[in-house]
């Protein structure tokens, strides 16, 4: 079944990804979005979901399994999360191949180490959203060591995942006060024997004023949450958006 936001009854099983949206749709910005709750779905009725709500040249399909971004457990990086320009079939490829990474071969070694079991009845769903082109992007931790840390960059977040560059870390008390902002500049990498500079020196980061709307924006989002949270967010004109809320696992 395809479904969007609005149609949602009951947030039962589909996920914390899904859930964690959920609950804050209506007060942060959100990329457009809509759910599939499994792979036999019609390829006509996607790709129509797909030009109706989203409408956008670019697209990420993410993993939201049952029991994926929870308290106890948040199985990162075991499932696939593709991002590609729209057509129709690339779309349904990459929906069916996050579907098919609930058969990673990890994934009973993984609950067996942090839960001591295997999760029976596992169930996929795949969440279609809109991919944002940002200015500034990355993470928020709500809670870290005694502090709270924003960690972000510009240009592509790849580049982090890549272990290419440094983010910026912003790090703050309880009480969302400053403590320090580490920036970390690295002006060029090498890439298929080519010297890209990326970084503009004097506007790597966030401005003051920019700062403080960020920091407004995620102390707010806390309290919509019950648990320490971790945030994916990007700012895009300078608005804020929320791709993501997790529990911090312990």
């Amino acid at each position: 079944m395809i479904i969007d936001y609005s149609q949602i009854d009951s947030i039962y099983n589909l996920g914390g990804k899904i859930t964690n949206l959920f609950k804050i749709k209506e007060f942060f910005n959100i990329p457009k979005w809509f759910i599939i709750t499994d792979n036999n779905f019609d390829l006509n009725e996607l790709n129509e979901n797909y030009i109706s709500i989203i409408n956008s040249d670019f697209y990420i399909c993410r993993s939201s399994m049952n029991n994926e971004d929870s308290y106890n457990i948040s199985y990162a990086w075991l499932f696939d999360s593709i991002e590609w320009k729209y057509s129709s079939n690339l779309l349904k490829n990459d929906v069916e191949e996050v579907f098919d990474s609930i058969n990673n071969s990890f994934l009973d070694e993984y609950e067996e180490k942090v839960l001591w079991k295997r999760v029976e009845n596992r169930k996929m769903n795949v969440l279609v959203q809109e991919f944002i082109i940002w200015e500034i992007s990355w993470v928020y931790f709500s809670e870290y060591s005694w502090d709270r840390l924003v960690e972000y960059i510009k240009w592509t977040n790849q580049f982090l995942v890549d272990w290419i560059v440094k983010s910026n870390k912003l790090i703050l008390d309880k009480n969302y006060d400053e403590i320090s902002h580490e920036k970390n500049i690295q002006y060029k990498f090498i890439w298929e024997n080519l010297d890209i500079f990326i970084f503009d020196e004097l506007n790597n980061w966030l401005s003051d004023e920019n700062k403080d709307k960020l920091i407004k924006e995620l102390k707010r989002l806390k309290t919509y949450f019950n648990f320490e949270i971790d945030v994916e967010w990007t700012i895009k004109n300078w608005e804020l958006f929320i791709l993501q809320v997790r529990p911090i696992t312990k």
